[in-house]
């Protein structure tokens, strides 16, 4: 090992640990920075070959100083085994078998972001320079390495510092509440309340109170008063989730909220002023919806000023090794037992589909860790049969025009399902296009069509 000699240092320079995933860990000035694979680390490597306590990082008038504390296997910069280094911008680090870049983070933060002014109307933007409450950059809570998740990284940074209303899309278990949490985080005011609702599971009848508030005696059962979420957030993120949920009324009520940053709880009699902001998120397609009258067009685009889409996991398939590994970690921990998965498991997780996209990896990992007695195999990990069919897959259907035999097929499905969400799930269409083709099939007898 060798001590690595420093250079002239700007001492306004700050420094930040980038893992392969994206993920930053900013170098303190206060205070040492301890490297390991123990709990009680600021910076923990889950490493078989990374030591308890492996390194530590220190400020210092010449720079920031990376010590080797003894460990078994050595700490490497920029390839070369030391003692100590002086870190500087775009040297690598390796602890064990985990690389960390070293990039420079002091200039994007003092000095070229705009930040909205602390207790002012969310309608502007100001210059002038604000004391962050965290001088240290949050960590993503999206981990990924491909170039998918680097851009939504990136484009959720900037977005963060704006005023305006975000639409998250994506499909089930791409992680928007992950990507709205990270907005938040990454905002002028990340310790300010997150609050989030499920618009699809508040109760019918429900929704003004839970979306405005309501006072005590305003109906049958409000013994008390209650806050709302815009209320409950006050200068923070609402995270209105599967907002495409929300029933007609509801939607006029929510357009008037973001017209006039103004609400009434069910029962008051004067308006509540809000300033917070306001994410929404859905899997479905709220475009079609607005086409077929399912949902306001004016509400779509107040809420979709900014839209982002979240890519299947199917479509950042290079994600899937690091996502294994950080469930896998989760799984140790949970569990108190190393897990183990063995590389056929690894191999068919690769090409598998995910439906249920990284929560759905999450799950099986989990589930795998549980029930296996040693490396998790490829049939534990992904279960060859995921859901039992309690009927044929296929149907007979009466012969005729096309379009004839287009709306047997829709019928059938639809009947045999039980309701158009669920065969729009089977035939693989948003729900509201399914909808779109049942209301344009040819009134008539209906068709005698049986299951094979």
């Amino acid at each position: 090992m060798t001590d690595r000699l420093p250079r002239e240092t700007d001492p306004h320079l700050r420094l930040a640990l980038e893992f392969d995933d994206g993920r930053t860990r900013s170098l303190p000035h206060s205070e040492p920075l301890l490297i390991g694979s123990a709990e009680d680390c600021q910076v923990r490597i889950s490493d078989r070959f990374a030591s308890f306590r492996h390194a530590r990082i220190v400020h210092t008038p010449k720079g920031y100083l990376i010590e080797d504390l003894g460990s078994t296997n050595g700490t490497l910069v920029d390839g070369v085994p030391i003692t100590s280094a002086i870190l500087e911008p775009g040297m690598s680090v390796e602890i064990g078998r985990v690389r960390l870049a070293i990039t420079r983070i002091d200039k994007p933060v003092d000095e070229a972001r705009p930040r909205r002014a602390r207790g002012g109307p969310r309608g502007g933007l100001t210059t002038a320079p604000i004391v962050p409450i965290h001088p240290d950059k949050p960590t993503h809570r999206l981990i990924g390495r491909s170039q998918a998740m680097k851009t939504l990284r990136r484009e959720l940074e900037k977005l963060a510092l704006l005023p305006l209303p975000v639409l998250l899309r994506g499909e089930t278990g791409t992680g928007k509440e992950l990507a709205a949490r990270t907005l938040h985080d990454f905002g002028t005011l990340p310790d300010t309340p997150f609050v989030a609702i499920n618009c699809g599971a508040i109760p019918s009848g429900l929704f003004e109170s839970e979306l405005f508030g309501h006072q005590r005696g305003a109906f049958t059962g409000a013994h008390r008063d209650h806050a709302g979420v815009f209320v409950r957030a006050g200068h923070g993120t609402v995270f209105l989730d599967e907002v495409a949920e929300l029933p007609a009324h509801a939607q006029a009520k929510l357009l008037r909220v973001l017209e006039t940053r103004r609400l009434t709880p069910v029962g008051a009699e004067h308006e509540i002023e809000i300033d917070c902001h306001i994410i929404a998120a859905t899997h479905r397609d709220l475009a079609a919806m607005v086409a077929d009258g399912e949902f306001r067009e004016d509400l779509y685009h107040r809420l979709g000023v900014v839209q982002l889409e979240l890519p299947p996991l199917r479509r950042r398939r290079a994600d899937i090794p690091v996502l294994l590994e950080h469930f896998i970690d989760l799984a140790s921990a949970e569990l108190g037992q190393e897990v183990v998965v063995s590389q056929a498991a690894v191999a068919e997780a690769l090409v598998h589909t995910w439906p249920g996209n990284v929560r759905a990896l999450r799950n099986a990992v989990l589930r795998a860790a549980a029930l296996s007695e040693g490396p998790i195999t490829a049939a534990e990990l992904i279960p060859r049969i995921d859901v039992p069919r309690a009927r044929g897959d296929q149907i007979s259907l009466p012969r005729g025009t096309y379009a004839h035999m287009h709306a047997a097929l829709l019928q059938k499905v639809v009947a045999e399902e039980g309701s158009i969400r669920r065969a729009a799930r089977i035939l693989d269409v948003p729900r509201s296009t399914l909808s779109a083709w049942m209301r344009r099939l040819d009134p008539g007898e209906p068709l005698q069509c049986q299951s094979a």
